[in-house]
């Protein structure tokens, strides 16, 4: 048996010069990959805070972090009544501002009963994909399956990717 009485640093240097001498092959994710893994951590971070309004005017809009965007409302008015309504594509109904997850009115019965009196601007949350990180085009009032709420900071950390 014989005895490796080498120095130390010989002994790096030789383990050293054996590693390099293999060919390495590394794997590593991409941005995209990454960004989409930390806004999912970033969706679960916030699963349990409450959004607060679904829409909200331009003074409110300050104290807000979540991810909004503008959108046009009307007011309609009828016997004297009236109300402020956004157009709900995803259920396909016009929706009051004051109970937007309640029973909705038909396009064709507000446009026949109702008469428009205004209309404005207000924001209202953006529904995100958990998985994709991609906007609901449906812009709906009522939260889509698969799709949640995200802050602005979540959001923009996954568009610079």
């Amino acid at each position: 048996m014989k005895l490796d009485v080498t120095p130390p640093s010989g002994r790096r240097r030789k383990v050293l010069q054996g590693t390099l001498a293999a060919p390495v092959l590394l794997t590593v994710s991409s941005a995209s990959a990454s960004s989409v893994s930390s806004f999912g951590r970033c969706l679960r971070n916030l699963d349990n805070q409450r959004t607060g309004e679904l829409f909200v005017n331009k003074q409110a809009l300050s104290l807000d972090t979540w991810l909004r965007k503008e959108v046009e409302v009307l007011r309609f008015e009828r016997e004297g009544k009236s109300g402020w309504f956004y157009f709900d594509r995803g259920r396909d109904l016009y929706v009051r501002l004051s109970d937007p997850t309640g029973a909705g009115i038909s396009k064709i019965d507000i446009f026949k009963d109702w008469k428009k009196i205004d209309q404005s601007k207000r924001w209202m949350l953006v529904w995100v994909d958990r998985d994709s990180g991609k906007p609901s085009w449906k812009m709906q009032v009522q939260q889509p399956r698969g799709y949640t709420a995200t802050t602005k900071s979540c959001y923009s950390s996954l568009m610079r990717a």
